[in-house]
């Protein structure tokens, strides 16, 4: 059994966004849309972990029920951090959480954009209500015990 380990980070009070690497994935909790600061961080962070194991790693990014819906930069920048790591990644999930009708529409949306940008595929990018659907593709992907990775993630407040 592969020892599991915990940390994350996050930015100045209040914080936009959290990181923090589980096993061999990695968590972004975006409170809000990103500013070119913080994809700079995230990027660094991510790559630090990528190099922690020489291998491809899971990644979990999670926008909350409360953030904005990023503009066009923003979505510009966020697309750009997906391309410029997707050779990191061997799995990518989104949680979109929420459940009022305009949580629904942006999963629609962000569906959209996946397809039109060509980074979904189904055995790559998937996306998510919640992280509870995430722990089977873990569990998988990485022959580990994926529960208990989405467990440590939401004791860390990286997903609901």
């Amino acid at each position: 059994m592969i020892p599991m380990f915990a940390s994350a980070t996050t930015t100045a009070n209040p914080p936009n966004f959290k990181t923090a690497l589980i096993n061999k994935v990695f968590f972004i909790r975006w409170e809000q849309p990103p500013s070119p600061q913080d994809l700079y961080v995230v990027d660094k962070r991510f790559r630090e972990s990528y190099e922690a194991y020489r291998q491809q790693l899971c990644a979990v990014v999670t926008t909350g029920a409360k953030a904005r819906v990023p503009n066009g930069e923003q979505r510009k920048g966020l697309f750009k951090l997906l391309e410029d790591n997707r050779k990191y990644i061997c799995e990518l999930h989104l949680v979109m959480e929420g459940n009022e009708l305009q949580h629904n529409l942006q999963r629609i949306i962000a569906s959209a954009q996946l397809i039109v940008t060509r980074i979904y595929d189904n055995n790559y990018a998937r996306l998510h209500k919640s992280a509870d659907g995430i722990a089977p593709f873990l569990t998988s992907r990485l022959k580990v015990d994926g529960n208990r990775i989405i467990h440590d993630a939401r004791m860390l407040g990286l997903v609901l």
